[in-house]
This record gives C-alpha cells, sequence and structure tokens, in this order.
C-alpha cells in the first residue's frame, strides 16, 4: 500500500501543471536563500568626532538630527582627536565606523581599512598668545624660546599637526624643544590655563564658528598670530592651505577677529571603515550636506563636500555619489524603501538568469512526461495482446477497462491532447480486434 501511494506521489509531482510549480518552488527557494545571504545595513551607527566643545562632535551632533530623519540612529562619541579616532577605527571593540579626521594626520598605507567619503569643511591654524607673555606681536614660531607652549592631547589631530609645524622650525619636544616648555592639555583646560597664566601659548585647529574657538576670541587678555610664512607652510605640508581672515568676518557686532589675519587651514574629511554597508553611503553624503549647511560655516558655497583635500582612497560608492549626486529613487523615496527595492533588484536579477533558461526546459520536459505515460499504456496493451496470444482463453476485458480507464484520466496539455486521443483509439481498436476473435 505504501508502494502505490509512493507511486502516485511521484506521478502527481511530475504531471504537467506540477512541472511549472516545481521550477517555480525551486526559484522561490534560491531566492530566499540569496535573501538570507544579502546582508541588510543596519540601522544604528557611530561616529567618533572630538571634544565635546568642538567643531567635530557639533557636526556629529547635527550629522546625527539628519539621519534620524532617514530612519538611521547614529551614536556620537567624543575622543581626543584624529589619532583615537584612528584607533577606534582599527578596534572593533569600540564599534566606530564613522571618524571625522583632520587633514595630514594618519598614514593610509598604514591603514588599509579605512576610506575617506569626502572632505566636509576647513578647519583653521589657530595660534593664540597672551600679550603680556611676548614684547611685541608675535609672527613666526621660532620666537617661543622658554614659553611654555600648550599643543594638545596625545592622540588629537591638534598635537599631531602642531609636532608637524614646530618640527619645520626645528623645534621638537622630545629630542630639542629649543628651550620651549610643552604642555599636555585639551583646548578647554588650555583657555583656562591661558587666563591664569600658566601657559603662554597655543596652537588650536578647528572652524571658527566651534564654541572653543569663540571663547578664546572674545578673551581680551589674548591675541592670534598671523603667520607671515604661511605661503612656505603650504608648500612644505600640501594638505595646508593659506587662508585670510578678514576683521569682524566670524562675528561683525562683536568685531572678531580684531584685525585681518592670515593663518593656514586643513581639510577635515569624513571617513569610514571598510565593512560599513554600502547602502548607508548616500544617507551619509546626503545628510553630511544637509548638516555642513546648518552649521553656518564659513566658506563657499559648493565648495563641500569635496572629493580632494585628503590622502586616504576615495569610497567608491561616496566618489560616484559627488559626480551624480543622489540615484533618482533616492531622491524620490525613503531611504528603507530604496533598501528593499534595491535588495529586492540584486535578487531578482540572478533569479530571472536561472528561471528563463529553466522556462525554455519545460516543453521538452512535458513531452518527455507525455511520452513516457503514453508508452507506458501502450506496453501494458502489448503485454496484454501477447498473453491473449499465448492463451486465448484468458479474460481480459477488466484489465483492458483498467487501461482505458487509465487513459480516460491522463491530464496532458491541449498541445499534447492528440497523443492521448491516439491512444484511446488504439485501445478501442484492440479492443474490436479481441471482441471479434471471441465471436
Amino acid at each position: 500500500m505504501i508502494l502505490n501511494q509512493l507511486q502516485r506521489l511521484k506521478s502527481r509531482l511530475i504531471e504537467p501543471p506540477l512541472l511549472y510549480v516545481l521550477p517555480l518552488l525551486l526559484v522561490v527557494f534560491i531566492g530566499l536563500l540569496i535573501w538570507s545571504l544579502i546582508p541588510s545595513p543596519s540601522n544604528k551607527l557611530v561616529i567618533t568626532t572630538g571634544i565635546d566643545q568642538g567643531l567635530y562632535y557639533r557636526f556629529g551632533e547635527q550629522l546625527s538630527k539628519e539621519l534620524s530623519k532617514e530612519g538611521i540612529t547614529l551614536e556620537v562619541l567624543t575622543s581626543a582627536g584624529s589619532v583615537e579616532n584612528i584607533n577606534r577605527l582599527n578596534d572593533p571593540k569600540s564599534g566606530a565606523q564613522i571618524a571625522l579626521l583632520q587633514g595630514g594626520v594618519g598614514n593610509p598605507s598604514d591603514h588599509p581599512n579605512i576610506s575617506a567619503l569626502s572632505a566636509l569643511f576647513d578647519e583653521q591654524v589657530w595660534v593664540f598668545y597672551r600679550h603680556q607673555s611676548f614684547k611685541t606681536p608675535i609672527t613666526k614660531l621660532t620666537e617661543l624660546n622658554q614659553k611654555r607652549v600648550s599643543i594638545g592631547l596625545p592622540g588629537s589631530g591638534t598635537r599631531a599637526l602642531s609636532l608637524q609645524l614646530l618640527g619645520l622650525n626645528g623645534i621638537d619636544p622630545e629630542k630639542d624643544p629649543k628651550g620651549v616648555i610643552f604642555k599636555d592639555l585639551n583646548a578647554v583646560d588650555t583657555l583656562k590655563a591661558l587666563k591664569a597664566n600658566e601657559v603662554d601659548l597655543a596652537i588650536l585647529i578647528s572652524a571658527p564658528q566651534a564654541p572653543i574657538i569663540l571663547q578664546y576670541l572674545r578673551s581680551p587678555e589674548l591675541a592670534v598670530m598671523s603667520f607671515d610664512q604661511a605661503d612656505a607652510y603650504a608648500l612644505r605640508l600640501p594638505f595646508l592651505k593659506k587662508v585670510s581672515v578678514p576683521r569682524g568676518v566670524i562675528n561683525l557686532a562683536e568685531d572678531l577677529p580684531k584685525k585681518d589675519l592670515t593663518i593656514l587651514a586643513t581639510p577635515t574629511s569624513m571617513v569610514v571603515t571598510d565593512d560599513i554597508h554600502p547602502a548607508l553611503i548616500t544617507p551619509l553624503m546626503r545628510r553630511s550636506e544637509s548638516a555642513i549647511e546648518q552649521l553656518g560655516l564659513l566658506q563657499k558655497e559648493g565648495e563641500f563636500p569635496s572629493a580632494i583635500g585628503f590622502a586616504w582612497p576615495h569610497n567608491e560608492d561616496a566618489k560616484h555619489y559627488l559626480k551624480t549626486g543622489p540615484s533618482f529613487l533616492h531622491r524620490h523615496l525613503p531611504f528603507w524603501s530604496v533598501v528593499w527595492i534595491d535588495r529586492a533588484i540584486r535578487i531578482g536579477l540572478p533569479l530571472l538568469a536561472i528561471l528563463l533558461p529553466l522556462m525554455n526546459y519545460l516543453p521538452m520536459l512535458i513531452r518527455i512526461r507525455v511520452e513516457s505515460k503514453t508508452s507506458g499504456i501502450y506496453k501494458r496493451l502489448r503485454s496484454l495482446e501477447e498473453r491473449i496470444r499465448q492463451n486465448p482463453q484468458l479474460d481480459w476485458r477488466a484489465e483492458l477497462e483498467e487501461i482505458q480507464d487509465q487513459a480516460i484520466k491522463m491530464r496532458v496539455p491541449k498541445k499534447f491532447a492528440v497523443n492521448v486521443y491516439e491512444l484511446r483509439m488504439y485501445i478501442d481498436m484492440v479492443r474490436a480486434k479481441l471482441s471479434g476473435q471471441r465471436l
């Protein structure tokens, strides 16, 4: 009985309607398999920025607000600066996939897992000093003999760039300090130390809109150094550029700065690790543009985000975005809708590549199956005729009725109906022949 049921099941599985269903079920199974293998982008990201009163942190906070409109949660971490940010990107335990890096910090060849999305904005190199610590306004970093100088905390981009600038002037805190006394302080503690006459000069790297820079500019006991050798620095360190800061441009009402300045600037880049999902690049690029606009930075319209100003390898998706802008779908649909459409396309194309050739084989499979079933009935008829020839007294009617019933119940596409009708005609011929012999 079990064998009969298995035989009927086998017969049903290769009936013409199921010959269409089974390939579709196979395609659905493969589709679900591919769907499970294509990772969906995470809706939670982590960015490592800078001190909580710096521009990096402000940008991270603004970017977090913008990404929330796309249904993406961005956690903003404070840090000592760019060097620590690079270390976090290389540490899977930190959870950071995105970072802001100051120009000139880090060697790309040492960190092949990091690529840049774009340069976001320029940061200015500020040298603040106490009026009372110098007899005349200073214009060169060689005038620091016997002075107490804050160059930022270890791990900060400020410290990294400060060491490069001082090194060009023959000053090395470790080997040859030239009488300079170095202090390891962050920007907030440095300002307190300057006001308390515990530090004479500080080097800071930040855009002028950073709250901490405004505090420095508003301090009457402090002055800003104008770089007489700005062109030379820009030639020696290609990531730097000479910029002019007109009097009052930062705050006209408060007349900040108090005079025209010539200082240096370095671009800040947003970088990512190579394990970030490609689908997240577009919302990061779009929302970083909005974040830059909301910060109200002093820069030319359309200048940022930019594909130049960094040494890190340029992320291919970000490069494409900067050339062409957001896709049609990203311009008209919510981010997660685009994600699901993109996943459907990634799955649909290989499935079509499987399904179309498979559909071409279906007619052949159906023909083979129909011929196989009719051939089986013909074999039963020939077997019956042979047994009757050997034993003319054999009762053949019941078996012939069974064979005819099998032929009548045979289900085939209309294209092959003629095969069934020919089979039935042959059965009728056999019946007529055998009936005539009995008469």
